[in-house]
């Protein structure tokens, strides 16, 4: 969780020091305008400051985005880590030797039944379904809505599927339930494409 936290603070920090060069600003003008003192006496102790309120906001929000993102987890039993905290949309990629005798199509439906038999998935709606194609809407906590894609390929050269998610609402950059949505997606798919290849080989 401490890593989640310091990759949010790091994610935090432009955002952070705009906020504090602005209060810094603010903080020499007013003596310097209204009292008339040097800005070269001014300046230090506001730039100080500037850093104290950047560094407090910063802090205080990379907290409040953890907790959230613990109860997030939690509620998928997943662990949180730093990658949670990586640009979005979030990508995950499974690989695996080639799964004989099965079509990229049922590999997809397979992987479709894991997702719909998830409890802990409540809402999720296929919108595409087809030959390596599925398409899903999922709601996170308090209603998030995540729209994750799955793409599945096959071939001599192994199995793959690519896991992509991102937030409904596009001005999101930064969101748990995403990650922790895509690393449930991504576990369902492992799940069924092992499930698959053992199905085969017996």
């Amino acid at each position: 969780m401490l890593g989640y936290w310091l990759a949010v603070v790091r994610r935090l920090t432009l955002p952070a020091l705009g906020i504090g060069l602005v209060f810094a600003a603010a903080a020499t003008a007013v003596p310097v305008l209204d009292e008339g003192e040097a800005w070269n006496q001014a300046a230090p102790g506001a730039l100080t400051a500037g850093a104290a309120v950047a560094f407090f906001f910063a802090a205080v929000l990379a907290s409040i985005l953890t907790v959230g993102a613990a109860r997030t987890v939690r509620r998928y039993g997943i662990t949180l880590g730093p990658d949670a905290a990586a640009p979005l949309p979030c990508v995950r990629e499974v690989r695996l030797p080639t799964v004989e005798g099965r079509t990229v199509f049922q590999l997809t439906d397979a992987v479709r039944f894991e997702v719909e038999n998830d409890p802990a998935l409540r809402g999720a709606e296929v919108t595409a379904f087809g030959h390596g194609v599925l398409d899903l809407t999922l709601r996170g906590p308090a209603d998030t809505k995540v729209l994750v894609q799955v793409r599945i390929t096959t071939g001599p050269e192994g199995t793959a599927a690519v896991v992509e998610a991102r937030p409904e609402a596009t001005y999101k950059k930064l969101d748990s339930a995403v990650w922790a949505l895509a690393r449930v997606i991504e576990n369902h798919t492992v799940q069924a494409l092992h499930a698959e290849a053992a199905g085969d080989s017996l």
